[in-house]
């Protein structure tokens, strides 16, 4: 070999081994962005395939790695509306096409963002351990602004809520919805680092067959996490149960056009109630609360006589409180969302108003630039404004034991402050009221049940979730399901529900630990901006394409 030839060669094994991976071609990409997209829809119910949530992501990261960084946008904005746009398919029953396509890409923007901050740590660090950990930090800082920002977020569609049914769901209670987002982003870019090894497109590091240990990886740390215990409650276990019945009367279907509700809501929940009563009093039992759906009631009883009466007389019969749903006006043109509790004697001690009504739905920011943009806006004639107290009420004073309840409303089950907020202030239990039927038959509803036992889990606290038309359930701290009504029929959830005191060390922690994971994203990024290494391996010479 000549001095020249060495000399060439060097140069070459020099620049090979600065190189990590090579380029996605660009029509590659655009597919793994739209396939990512649909195969993390399919992490979410109702089809429930939770394994493919890492896959998505894996899908998302390969095709980020191109040349040009406008691909890699349209990647992104790919995978993003491939998701968000059917996953809120529900949002076109009540504000039509226009808006629910407007949502959809406007979530998807931030799956963009976190494109372009993840392809800039991958192709400046390279696929090692440290960029992995880095992009997938950096994804739990995308998710965590998008379920805040703006006009306090939609978590809908946030990781965690994938894992109703995973065994990852158990590591919930400890690393909280954050950790679990971080989890599943670290997964799939394991898979990533070991399908592009074998795949041949890594030129260092794990190459060829050795891209199998990062699988073996990823599927040893899903096996695991299915013995990983429970956080021990050091409250004392004698605190029991407390037998609460949920009620869920159906009604005729919302139009849509009117968004006006039946008028059999509020006689079919209180014959649903009857019923109950009457069941559990023939099995010698003693409920300890009655729960109502939101806007169970039609309108406030506190305005008639006739039906807080007959509310208050099936509290009187069953000798436990009732917790229903209304809206209360507040003066011309704003309102708020409540749970009202009726006591036996016909009293209402307790009143929680919704401290995060959600925009669009329940009022309209910025109402006169929107009704430029769709008259639907007019559909919501009254802003709801926000309560400002947390919901936690205190039965003892009722002489129905000492339990604090924890009260939240429709999508505030989404939101792990919220959740988090009511078991610091004492809740033993949570229960949620909502009104799916202003979704018809969309998936909406099952969406938010699988929210509801992921936030049981991550919290520790049963949850009784109980809609107006379904799916209403009652879960354990541990996510076991006590009992369950579907879609559109009429019935109630009824159970002895486990009470808690103890606080998870997810509910502990509050918003430090996406506070700490959105830090370690941020530092990580910008350490990547100060290295000038280029990951893509370089395009091949005029001379290598003419002897191609």
């Amino acid at each position: 070999m000549t001095a020249t030839t060495r000399a060439a060669s060097t140069r070459a094994g020099a620049r090979r081994a600065r190189d990590e991976f090579d380029p996605t071609p660009w029509p590659a990409a655009l597919v793994c962005g739209i396939a990512g997209g649909g195969a993390a829809l399919l992490a979410f119910p109702p089809y429930g395939m939770w394994m493919l949530l890492p896959v998505s992501l894996t899908l998302l990261g390969a095709g980020l790695l191109v040349r040009s960084v406008w691909v890699a946008i349209l990647v992104s904005l790919a995978w993003g509306a491939a998701f968000f746009i059917p996953l809120t398919a529900w949002a076109n029953t009540y504000a039509g096409t226009a808006p629910w396509v407007a949502l959809g890409v406007f979530e998807a923007l931030y799956i963009v963002l976190f494109g372009l901050l993840a392809r800039t740590v991958m192709l400046r660090r390279g696929l090692c351990l440290t960029s992995a950990v880095v992009v997938s930090a950096l994804w739990v800082g995308v998710e965590t602004l998008r379920s805040h920002v703006p006009w306090g977020g939609l978590p809908w569609g946030a990781s965690a809520f994938a894992l109703a049914d995973s065994p990852l769901l158990n590591l919930g209670p400890w690393i909280g919805m954050a950790g679990l987002a971080f989890v599943v982003a670290l997964l799939g870019q394991l898979l990533l680092h070991g399908v592009l090894s074998l795949l041949g497109r890594r030129h260092r590091g794990l190459v060829g067959f050795a891209g199998v240990w990062p699988l073996a990886l990823a599927v040893g740390a899903i096996l695991a996490t299915m013995v990983v215990p429970h956080p021990p409650n050091p409250a004392p276990q004698d605190r029991g149960t407390m037998t609460v019945a949920g009620i869920q009367g159906s009604m005729e279907k919302i139009d849509p056009a009117t968004m006006t509700m039946p008028d059999d809501v509020f006689e079919n929940h209180l014959a649903v109630t009857r019923e109950t009563i009457e069941q559990t009093r023939a099995e010698g039992r003693q409920l300890d609360l009655i729960v109502w759906p939101e806007d169970s009631t039609g309108y406030d009883p506190r305005q008639d006589p006739r039906m807080s009466d007959q509310i208050g007389s099936a509290a009187a019969d069953a000798g436990a409180p009732v917790l229903i749903g209304t809206q209360a006006a507040v003066g011309e043109t704003q309102r708020l969302n409540q749970s009202v509790l009726f006591a036996p004697d016909g009293s209402t001690p307790y009143v929680y108003s919704k401290r995060h009504p959600v925009p669009f739905g329940e009022y309209i920011p910025y109402r006169d630039f929107f009704r430029t943009l769709s008259d639907k806006v007019d559909l919501v004639p009254r802003d709801m404004i926000a309560g400002d107290e947390v919901g936690v009420m205190d039965l003892e004073a009722l002489d129905q034991g000492r339990h604090g309840v924890g009260v939240l409303i429709c999508f505030e089950i989404a939101y792990d402050n919220l959740v988090g907020d009511v078991v610091r202030d004492g809740a033993e239990v949570v229960v949620v009221q909502s009104n799916n039927a202003l979704f018809g038959d969309s998936h909406e509803a099952i969406q938010q049940l699988a929210e509801a036992k992921v936030m049981a889990v991550v919290s520790g606290r049963s949850v009784v979730h109980v809609s107006t038309v379904g799916h209403s359930a009652i879960f354990t701290p541990t996510g076991r399901r006590l009992d369950f009504v579907d879609h559109w029929e009429q019935g109630a959830v009824l159970a002895d529900v486990p009470l808690r005191t103890g606080i998870t060390p997810a509910v502990a922690a509050g918003p430090w630990i996406a506070v700490g994971l959105c830090a370690l994203g941020l530092v990580g990024f910008l350490a990547a901006l100060t290295g000038r290494r280029r990951a893509l391996a370089p395009l091949p010479s005029r001379r290598e394409r003419n002897r191609s």
